[in-house]
């Protein structure tokens, strides 16, 4: 399977809510702007015609032509702590032997051009992206879709791009989007307003998608989540409805990992994937599963050793059951775990 191919078909259909934030916007030219500090060098850039820079950070090299000033003073500094945070939010990983390459058009228009430059023949499966952007392989390519949207993207194809370019072995789809919505949370600090604080329960958008689902019954069971990929889900009558619930589940199941006394598991798992060798630790039909779909419980057993399926369904939902009760979008609007 083309690993970048998934990607971009996850990225299409999980659409970041269609009501984000607004804000008055200011254009301004790109060279009046300062150089953030964690800028090791920058220089100008522009993509037909549009102006803007190129951006040098330690994980990344940042192309833009956003026209927005609060995002464009953000963004350096935000790639790269969300790299920071990919490669530490679950284990310690290692930095890529090079930075990623990311871009952010500052509008659709230069982002479906730049993709048919960079994607070729295999731009049309892109381009059929409804809003946001995809990575493929270590490269990102995102255009604003507004002050908070743009910037939960970019933490979520982070992640993909650091795993592209990092992990020996590709992790289950179920695994790698769970972790990529992990890593989305985020607020901005009180204090210095500018620099992201990462807070993997700071996402009312996967919340309220599981408290609904929830709500209406329509939770899938464990084995489904790992046996299925989000292109399974759409080819469904209620496609999008039920990849936005398996998004959220995915994102309560690494919750549920790391709360539930799996976190050793989870970080062995990321680590084996690392060294490449996963799946040497999974029987020879998970292995094969892995290979041909990359879906299956295989990595479970690393991660819950001697736990059933059955028994760790039951624990997830009951653990969901606890992030939906009465409180919890309270603690996750502040960022707090709603089961503490």
């Amino acid at each position: 399977m083309n690993r970048a191919l998934t990607i971009s078909t996850i990225l299409g259909a999980t659409l970041l809510s269609a009501c984000s934030s607004s804000s008055s916007t200011r254009d301004v030219s790109p060279s009046s702007m300062p150089v953030q500090r964690f800028v090791a060098e920058r220089e100008p850039w522009s993509f037909e015609g549009d102006s803007g820079w190129t951006y040098y950070t330690p994980s990344a090299t940042i192309r833009t032509t956003l026209r927005d000033r609060a995002m464009l003073i953000r963004l350096p500094g935000f790639v790269e702590l969300a790299q920071v945070h990919a490669r530490n939010a679950l284990a310690v990983l290692p930095e890529p032997d090079r930075p990623v390459e990311t871009y952010v058009l500052g509008t659709r228009r230069g982002w479906e051009s730049l993709t048919r430059r960079i994607l070729k023949d295999r731009a049309s499966t892109y381009l059929a992206i409804e809003r946001g952007g995809y990575s493929a392989g270590s490269t990102g390519v995102f255009y604003d879709i507004g002050p908070k949207d743009t910037f939960t993207i970019a933490a979520h194809e982070g992640w993909h791009q650091y795993a592209h370019s990092t992990l020996a072995n590709p992790l289950p789809v179920w695994l790698d989007e769970g972790i990529a919505c992990y890593v989305e949370g985020f607020r901005w600090n009180e204090l210095d307003t500018d620099t992201p604080d990462f807070l993997p329960w700071a996402n009312l958008e996967r919340f309220d998608a599981l408290r609904r689902a929830s709500s209406a019954g329509t939770l899938m069971p464990l084995h489904t989540l790992v046996s299925t990929r989000p292109q399974d889900l759409m080819a469904t009558d209620r496609g999008a409805d039920r990849v936005l619930t398996y998004y959220a589940q995915l994102w309560a199941l690494v919750h549920f990992f790391r709360e539930s006394g799996y976190s050793t598991g989870l970080s062995r798992t990321l680590t084996l994937a690392h060294q490449g060798t996963l799946l040497d630790h999974m029987s020879d039909g998970d292995a094969r599963q892995m290979r041909t779909r990359r879906t299956g419980p295989g990595v479970l057993d690393i991660i819950a050793p001697g736990v059933t399926l059955s028994e760790l369904d039951d624990d997830y939902r009951a653990f969901i059951n606890r992030i939906v009760s009465v409180g919890g979008r309270d603690r996750v609007l502040m960022g707090e775990s709603p089961i503490r």
